[in-house]
């Protein structure tokens, strides 16, 4: 679900990256030309798998079936946090399910980048605050994070925390 949203959404804000107001400018041709130049060489190949994602995600008889679907799941999702609130101040969670990869590590394998997001994804669908923080490194030398997640307008409560934690729990 929340792919669908994110490369929906993705989709229709990138659609503004036309070379004249906004993106990278490549002046010369006809606009068609400019808008392929400016979108080839402003867009690598993750944002063009997001935003061909989502333009089949908008697209006729699909928005129904699928974006209009997402969005009724996030409300729930939101409303769950809402009631998560009710009886607790913060939620803890990793950040992700795997320790973090080297930098270009897995980048011919999107499912694998998707998947590593996959803790972080339920506080932005809600629109909650979440903040990541370091909790130290793996056997191999990579950072391991977790995640401190408020409710709205509590971002005292979520500095407070992670403050506490890197005095008491991240002393050498």
């Amino acid at each position: 679900m929340y792919y669908i949203i994110a490369t929906a959404e993705a989709s229709s804000h990138l659609a503004r990256y036309d070379g004249i107001r906004y993106g990278l400018s490549e002046r010369g041709g006809d606009l068609e030309s400019v808008y392929c130049e400016t979108r080839h060489k402003g867009f690598g190949e993750e944002v063009t798998r997001r935003v061909m994602l989502g333009t089949y995600v908008f697209s006729a008889g699909y928005y129904r079936a699928y974006y209009d679907k997402a969005q009724r799941v996030r409300r729930l999702i939101k409303g769950n946090f809402v009631k998560a609130f009710e009886s607790v101040d913060i939620i803890f969670t990793p950040t992700s399910p795997i320790t973090a990869f080297e930098i270009g590590g897995k980048i011919e394998d999107p499912l694998a980048i998707y998947l590593s997001d996959v803790y972080t994804v339920p506080a932005s669908l809600a629109g909650v605050l979440a903040m990541n923080i370091p909790l130290g490194l793996s056997s191999e030398g990579l950072p391991i994070g977790g995640q401190l997640i408020g409710n709205f307008f509590c971002e005292e409560t979520i500095l407070r925390v992670d403050s506490f934690i890197e005095r008491n729990l991240m002393a050498p």
